[in-house]
């Protein structure tokens, strides 16, 4: 393996954003040992992270724009530029490693503005610097920057710090196999630092992340990755045994799964219009030793009006509120993306109200922080459907909107989500 492997693998993963598309762990190179692919992944994701801050540096760099076809080239110089400006790599090694992966990549023309760019920044970094306007400077797109500042004024730096920093890693005990107290003392015994989430009754908080095949149990199906936020939606559902619950946005499977671990005596029924992460559902469901009914698209019965006791209807939606985890939505989302949102939370709505019985639950679920896809939307459904009313969650925690509850991504605590339960008039 050569010694800039692991960079090699991060330049790609930039360039797949620089050229707008999404990049996952799973995107890196399965060559490298651990200890490279940690490199890769913090290299990349914090590079990506800073897309915004960093090009706007760049662009202060060159006399004229990088083609589009060499993404590759720019890639090399913001990820030279991170390792400057933000990890501990020695100033000289960024830019010989630098001008390496050009080499390597059989792009010697870009050796002298590789050579060049980087050197330039390490003289006047502070000026540079400087010149960044407030957005930039927060590493955030100027819309996105204006739109937290705007609707969340009071905890706009907050939120800001928070999307800049790599989420903690958060675990769910599977109360069907385990006991919190019992994995707590699993991982202290496997030298794992960890604490009981704030939010969260079956959450746990790693001090540290690690790979999951180092969690105790993890293959027995003890504990799941999932953020304490995530955990809560469980809780707002209140589920008799015997009843039918329907999760209509399910995968990857985090909030069925608990559903099933929380109310074993309930039917869970998980769907979404992805077939191929519905097979992660019931990779997880399988794992976890959990009875969930994964229908696809074309499994739906046609005629099933009033069929479910409760729905879950975790949308698509910005993921503002979970910047953090995924940093390329920075770069790839754009302010456009929130009206269709919207409009398609909106018809997610409209479509599955009709499977809702009398007297029955749904509970709308957005990864957002932004009210166009949260109270607007929930609003909008209100005044199509007068057998809907809003049944207010009365918790201690986030804060309370028109018709639901926020929490906001902090940077020693959750992720961003929303929630709104809604009832079915009936009996």
């Amino acid at each position: 393996m050569k010694p800039s492997a692991a960079r090699l693998s991060a330049i790609r993963a930039v360039s797949q954003v620089l050229t707008g598309h999404a990049v996952r762990v799973s995107d890196f190179d399965h060559d490298l040992d651990a200890h490279q692919r940690a490199f890769a992944h913090q290299l990349a994701q914090g590079t990506i992270n800073a897309l915004p801050k960093l090009s706007a540096l760049l662009r202060q760099l060159l006399s004229k724009p990088i083609k589009a076809k060499e993404a590759e080239v720019q890639a090399i110089l913001l990820t030279g530029l991170y390792q400057i400006h933000s990890m501990r790599t020695p100033d000289h090694a960024a830019v010989n490693e630098s001008v390496n992966l050009a080499k390597q990549l059989k792009k010697t023309w870009a050796i002298k503005l590789i050579n060049g760019c980087l050197r330039t920044f390490i003289r006047e970094q502070a000026s540079l610097t400087n010149n960044l306007s407030a957005a930039a400077a927060a590493a955030h797109p100027e819309w996105l920057y204006q739109a937290i500042q705007q609707q969340w004024p009071a905890q706009a730096a907050e939120i800001l710090a928070a999307n800049n920093q790599a989420g903690p890693m958060c675990l769910r005990v599977n109360q069907t196999r385990c006991t919190l107290t019992d994995y707590l003392a699993q991982l202290k015994t496997a030298g794992v630092g960890s604490s009981p989430t704030a939010l969260a009754p079956q959450g746990i908080r790693l001090d540290h992340t690690l790979a999951v095949e180092q969690l105790p149990g993890f293959s027995k199906g003890l504990v799941s990755v999932q953020d304490e936020a995530a955990q809560l939606a469980a809780s707002l559902l209140i589920v008799a045994p015997g009843q039918r619950v329907l999760d209509a946005c399910a995968a990857p499977g985090g909030k069925a799964c608990h559903l099933a671990e929380s109310y074993p005596e309930a039917h869970i029924v998980a769907r979404d219009i992805n077939s191929e992460r519905l097979l992660l559902v019931d990779d997880n469901a399988r794992r976890l030793g959990l009875p969930i009914q994964i229908e696809g698209l074309n499994q739906i019965p046609s005629e099933e009006a009033e069929s479910f006791d409760h729905i879950l209807a975790d949308v698509p939606c910005s993921g503002s509120g979970v910047i953090r985890r995924h940093p390329d939505i920075k770069s790839l989302r754009l302010e456009s993306d929130l009206a269709q949102f919207h409009q398609q939370q909106l018809q997610i709505l409209l479509d599955l109200w009709p499977k809702l019985k009398p007297g029955g639950s749904l509970l709308y679920v957005t990864c957002s922080i932004f009210e166009q896809e949260n109270d607007r939307t929930i609003l909008a459904f209100l005044d199509q459907q007068n057998q809907a009313s809003v049944d207010v969650i009365n918790e201690s925690w986030g804060l309370a909107t028109q018709v639901g509850r926020q929490l906001l991504p902090s940077f020693n605590g959750s992720d961003g989500l929303f929630y709104c339960r809604l009832k079915k008039a009936g009996s």
